[in-house]
């Protein structure tokens, strides 16, 4: 079955500001993990948010978000929202693709003791009960544009993100 990957406007309730979530068949991401793994405390929201505040972390979560064919990376998709970074609450899931379509492989909890924004995902705590998620691959790239321009207006984020928006355009 091909899932379906939108964006949505809600409410934050520890910031009261509006942001964009991802969702998954109609169904927030957060609700998903959530049903999963109940201990996770709510108010995880999407790393690709243009929330970040260090250019290291972003670089990090933009060059996973999608890898090349024929490669998996372990990227970060969603954060605990009262720190906004990728050091509190961390979900990762294992991204491929092809030709044709992304796979969201797994989910899992980020358990590393990593010390750079590089390092995280080198050890995660894998989900069980969280089934494989199947996109075709324009409405996953589609969805990538739209938190970048939604939320700042342009594709620059630094020059190394700008030429990895050129390769979403060519994979």
């Amino acid at each position: 079955m091909i899932n379906k990957i939108s964006t949505k406007t809600y409410l934050n309730t520890f910031s009261g500001n509006n942001f964009y979530v991802i969702e998954i068949d109609g169904k927030p991401l957060e609700d998903i993990i959530m049903e999963n793994r109940p201990d996770i405390k709510k108010g995880i929201v999407p790393t690709l948010l243009n929330w970040l505040g260090s250019n290291e972390e972003r670089k990090v979560v933009w060059d996973r978000a999608i890898p090349k064919i024929g490669e998996k990376s372990i990227f970060p998709i969603l954060m605990c929202s009262e720190d906004i970074d990728l050091w509190c609450t961390l979900i990762m899931v294992e991204v491929e693709t092809d030709g044709k379509y992304v796979y969201w492989n797994k989910f899992g909890l980020e358990d590393s003791d990593a010390e750079k924004p590089e390092d995280i995902g080198k050890s995660v705590e894998w989900f069980s009960g969280i089934k494989n998620l199947i996109f075709e691959k324009n409405e996953y790239l589609n969805l990538l544009s739209e938190f970048r321009i939604r939320l700042d207006g342009n594709l620059d984020y630094s020059p190394k993100e700008k030429e990895t928006v050129k390769e979403y355009k060519n994979l």
